[in-house]
């Protein structure tokens, strides 16, 4: 798999805190199941074979630390990302597990985001914010104004903004069905994908903890 850095700048806002990310007290994991059927890609940030981004740079700072990557966006949104190919044509899960460790509260400006079918600059987000709304979005460039909230997806969901909670993307046929804590938020129809590539983006000076990230055939 290949890892790089990206880059997803939907903000203005360049100020930064400059901090990195760090827990209070010890986070509890859940149990991971890496043998589920169909699974092509699964990484419970146990070690660092898949060569995450660490350390402190410009625009990222991250750590692994006892099986959770720890994730914070300075200055501006960003994030990380594995080239997982996936054969579209059959039905598969993409599914996370993330607490916001810190981070303010507001969706239009501080959301944070699971993203997959990407390329560059181009691809889709499944995001959610500390003030409980979640969308899906399409993004073709770096800038907020860039990326277009799919119809009837911005809405108040069943997510605890204090802990962790489970995102997944399921595609079925020619649907897609976006899953919070085990309950469908979301529908909208299947498009095909611009890349491969699949990560975590924070928020600008949002923080976050990721417990897994899993993609498997259905």
């Amino acid at each position: 798999m290949r890892t790089i850095i990206a880059l997803i700048a939907f903000f203005t806002t360049s100020t930064c805190l400059g901090q990195t990310v760090t827990s209070s007290q010890p986070i509890a994991a859940t149990e991971k199941n890496t043998l589920t059927p169909g699974a092509i890609f699964f990484d419970d940030f146990n070690n660092n074979n898949n060569k995450w981004t660490v350390g402190d740079h410009k625009y990222i700072n991250a750590r692994i630390d006892s099986g959770f990557y720890y994730l914070t966006a300075v200055g501006r949104a960003c994030g990380d990302a594995q080239e997982v190919k996936i054969d579209t044509h059959k039905d598969f899960e993409i599914e996370t597990r993330i607490k916001i460790v810190s981070g303010k509260s507001d969706h239009k400006n501080y959301y944070s985001m699971l993203f997959w079918g990407r390329e560059a600059k181009i691809g889709y987000c499944f995001t959610f914010a500390k003030d409980g709304f979640a969308f899906v979005e399409f993004c073709d460039g770096i800038n907020q104004s860039d990326c277009t909230i799919q119809n009837g997806s911005l809405q108040k969901a069943i997510l605890n903004p204090e802990d962790f909670n489970v995102y997944l993307i399921r595609k079925t046929g020619n649907t897609y069905s976006f899953f919070i804590n085990g309950t469908q938020f979301y529908k909208m129809p299947f498009a095909p994908f611009y890349g491969n590539l699949i990560g975590i983006g924070a928020g600008r000076k949002v923080s976050l903890a990721i417990d897994y990230l899993k993609v498997s055939y259905l």
